[in-house]
């Protein structure tokens, strides 16, 4: 069973999308599994600091992560969301295509 969409925010899909794990997500941006898992949750809000550190993380522009904050919501599904989240990355790197990623 896929989960709902409501509980997948930008940040999971977006780290997701980049096989990246929350340890080493974690590790990169010093701070606990916790608090990301906490971000992708929903329960916790990234400092404009540690969202700038997370987009630059994850290979996403801080503009980027903001529209698919914005949109992933209204994606209807899963398979919808994480298409959405990979049509936006395809296009960030095309745009910048050599940004080194944690992993």
């Amino acid at each position: 069973m896929m989960p709902d969409v409501k509980k997948l925010n930008a940040f999971r899909l977006v780290r997701i999308a980049r096989d990246i794990k929350v340890k080493d997500l974690a590790s990169e941006l010093m701070v606990t599994p916790a608090y990301i898992f906490a971000i992708e949750k929903g329960t916790k809000h990234p400092s404009k600091r540690l969202l700038r550190d997370y987009c630059s993380a994850l290979g996403i522009s801080e503009a980027a992560m903001q529209k698919l904050i914005h949109d992933v919501p209204d994606a209807g599904t899963f398979e919808n969301a994480l298409l959405f989240v990979l049509q936006v990355l395809c296009s960030e790197d095309s745009v910048f295509p050599n940004q080194d990623m944690v992993g």
